[in-house]
């Protein structure tokens, strides 16, 4: 259920495993069209109840829609069926989504697959978008974890068992912050009186620095929203941060926390 970059990848992917069978659910026809054209669904519907046919329902919508989603979907399918979500918040979507579980009897695993890109939509869809990319899931305690966990390996992702305060912690510093302080970098661009004589100069570093700022403005202040409890701690921890290289500026300490920063990042990318 929705076909954007996540949706229509992850069709493609379980499509090419030759494992599932894919029916794609959203709101314009002409979404099922590209979708079916570009080999993201078997078939497709824009009617919420054809997802009863299904064995394993994937809500992947933006965040703000999964709970309201949920509510319109639950009532049309089976007693006991599967449903997973790909949001990037999993704490506020567990505590929404628990009590309509437990009045419909729908087994739910969270899900957050760690791959995406700046660009938007089915046309922007990827088959490989989740190979050797990392799969959190948040079965809380459902015992169906293995059926989600196994979908998600077909896509060529790594699936890891988190709890749902442990992933939005994680993700407010590895994801949710990254992104704000690229936004960050971008307002303090044009903050400058001199900024059309800084956009002649603009380099690689705030390019790489600022890529993320051109993802959709909508969705992710959904998600830092959503997030916001551990997003804002994580904002203290990198001002704390930030404080300190300022204060080291001018001073043998600079160098010390550079090479440290340096010696620590290099192996999480392999090198590069």
């Amino acid at each position: 259920i929705g076909l954007g970059l996540i949706g229509g990848s992850l069709g493609q992917a379980l499509r090419k495993s030759k494992r599932y069978r894919v029916l794609g659910i959203a709101r314009k026809s002409s979404t099922l069209a590209d979708a079916k054209r570009l080999g993201a669904i078997d078939r497709g519907s824009r009617q919420l109840k054809d997802a009863a046919q299904a064995d394993i329902i994937v809500i992947a919508t933006p965040v703000d829609s999964v709970v309201p989603m949920a509510k319109k979907l639950f009532p049309h399918l089976k007693p006991g069926s599967l449903v997973t979500d790909v949001s990037s918040v999993k704490g506020v979507i567990l505590d929404g989504l628990r009590p309509l579980a437990k009045r419909w009897n729908i087994d739910f695993v969270g899900s957050h697959p760690l791959a995406g890109s700046h660009k938007t939509g089915v046309k922007a869809a990827n088959a490989n978008l989740f190979r050797g990319s990392t799969c959190v899931v948040v079965p809380e305690g459902n015992t169906r974890r293995n059926e989600i966990l196994a979908l998600w390996r077909s896509t060529g992702a790594r699936p890891r068992l988190l709890s749902a305060p442990l992933h939005d912690s994680v993700a407010a510093i590895t994801s949710h912050l990254p992104h704000l302080v690229a936004h960050a970098l971008v307002h303090t661009f044009a903050s400058r009186s001199e900024r059309r004589l800084l956009s002649s100069f603009v380099a690689g570093s705030f390019r790489d620095g600022t890529r993320v700022a051109s993802s959709d403005p909508n969705q992710w202040a959904q998600i830092m929203n959503a997030n916001a409890k551990e997003l804002r701690r994580s904002i203290r921890i990198f001002s704390r941060e930030l404080r300190r290289l300022s204060d080291s500026l001018g001073n043998d300490r600079l160098k010390d926390l550079l090479q440290k920063s340096h010696k620590i990042r290099r192996p999480l990318f392999n090198g590069v």
